[in-house]
């Protein structure tokens, strides 16, 4: 058994060295499993004087993240605020973060992007249209564009396409600079630090193209309902609109928590559905029941296309860890964990925990239509008070997309992958690489969905 640390009567840990750290950040499943071994439900680190109390159970997560939000602040703030600005919403603390919550979430309500089901599919077609039978290409290059694409109209609405154009230049000119050495390290966050002084260039031309663009949105008079719009119209509870710096850090954050985690997670999919034949076919199946071109309100209610989308999620954790700093006492298990300590729910590590998910390195979608998991048992999006914003508009995206790959294209996966952390994020090391074998021909449903569709007109 390890040694107690000192002070507070915290749970069994160890002082923490480099090496530690290390995997913390970039082998983060292996770290997880090795805290779980060691020490069991939880686990305290002293990081040269500062407490670091990791949970790596539900009954923990369950614990931490429905504790009382006045009593935690947010987490590595000096980094946060360097690559995503001070007006994000990942650093904002207690009545200013509830009031940001408030003014955005209207935004990301399912019926704001539920009308977009539609265009979403278009951007999706105009991007496989790339696609030629025999090539090996690069998925997540395909689903980074279409990503960044939805995202775009999601904020910025239809536009001037030159305009548009432009942003995606700076935009994915931006999200390239995001190493994890300048998250990780905010101490690197300096003109010396060559990652760093791209970082800065990027965010500057992206402020400079977004400046433009609000420029032009603030002349003109019809009612928007895409993100920016909603920004620029809506009020605090004083009656003051949001300064141009907060939209921009507001727009900075949407755009690295909704742009790559989504496209990260669809190429997973596509990934384990290449390597998994049966399911692949048993997904088209699956899809066509509902006919050709089906609405995507009826797409995105599939049980096995959710249950396919969910156990990506969970075998490949996209946001390994989820953390606050403890403002008050906190009551955790049997413990008392004091002020100015850090809590940390493993994501990574309850995502793969065998006792909750039996063999957890197997893709297995039956899980999630065999058992019905609590949001601390499941939490790709995080959860309690600074759970992602975009959760819902990343999950439908992810599903309408899926649904119209797998059912225009043959593929297969082309080599193995592994997983690496990417800025914040983790993501495939290469980037996916499927073998396109041909195109699906659509005009005639399969035997399995003709028996279907009438099975269904019986019944009606």
């Amino acid at each position: 058994m390890e040694k107690v640390l000192p002070g507070h009567g915290l749970p069994n840990g160890f002082n923490a060295n480099l090496y530690q750290f290390w995997l913390l950040v970039y082998r983060p499943r292996i770290f997880a499993d090795s805290l779980r071994k060691r020490f069991g439900h939880l686990v305290a680190v002293n990081n040269n004087g500062e407490y670091v109390v990791t949970a790596l159970t539900p009954e923990g997560a369950h614990q931490i993240l429905l504790g009382d939000p006045n009593g935690y602040d947010a987490f590595w703030k000096d980094a946060f605020s360097g690559v995503a600005g001070p007006g994000s919403i990942w650093v904002l603390e207690k009545k200013r973060h509830h009031q940001e919550r408030q003014l955005l979430t209207p935004a990301f309500h399912g019926k704001s992007f539920e009308s977009y089901g539609k265009l979403i599919r278009d951007i999706i077609a105009s991007r496989l249209a790339e696609w030629q039978p025999g090539k090996t290409i690069r998925a997540l290059d395909t689903t980074l564009a279409i990503s960044l694409d939805v995202i775009m109209r999601f904020m910025f609405g239809t536009g001037d396409e030159q305009m548009m154009e432009e942003g995606r230049q700076v935009i994915s000119a931006l999200l390239k600079t995001y190493d994890p050495l300048i998250v990780f390290f905010p101490t690197l966050q300096r003109n010396w630090f060559p990652s760093w002084v791209r970082h800065v260039r990027a965010k500057a031309n992206f402020s400079t193209w977004l400046n433009r663009h609000l420029v032009e949105r603030r002349t003109q008079t019809e009612e928007s309902h895409d993100v920016l719009g909603r920004m620029l119209e809506a009020h605090y509870e004083d009656g003051t609109q949001m300064r141009y710096e907060d939209i921009r850090d507001e727009l900075v954050t949407i755009l690295m928590a909704g742009h790559e985690t989504t496209a990260t997670a669809l190429a997973w999919a596509l990934y384990e559905l290449g390597q998994h034949p049966a399911e692949l076919e048993r997904l088209r199946a699956e899809i066509e029941t509902l006919g050709e071109k089906p609405d995507p309100a009826q797409i995105v209610k599939l049980a096995y296309l959710s249950a396919v989308c969910n156990e990506t999620l969970r075998l490949h954790t996209l946001l390994p860890e989820v953390a606050r700093v403890v403002t008050s006492p906190l009551k955790l298990f049997q413990y008392t964990i004091p002020p100015g300590s850090f809590v940390i729910v493993s994501v990574m590590g309850i995502h793969h925990d065998p006792q909750l998910y039996p063999e957890p390195d197997r893709f297995n979608p039956d899980r999630f239509l065999n058992h019905t998991y609590t949001p601390f048992e499941f939490l790709p999006f995080g959860g309690g008070h600074r759970r992602c914003l975009g959760a819902g508009l990343s999950d439908y995206e992810m599903r309408i997309a899926l649904a119209e790959i797998v059912m225009n294209w043959e593929f297969e996966s082309a080599s193995v992958e592994k997983e690496i952390r990417h800025d914040i994020a983790m993501g495939p090391k290469h980037g996916v690489r499927l073998k396109i074998k041909s195109r699906r021909n659509l005009q005639t449903l399969s035997s399995t969905s003709i028996h279907a569709t009438k099975s269904s007109a019986e019944r009606i």
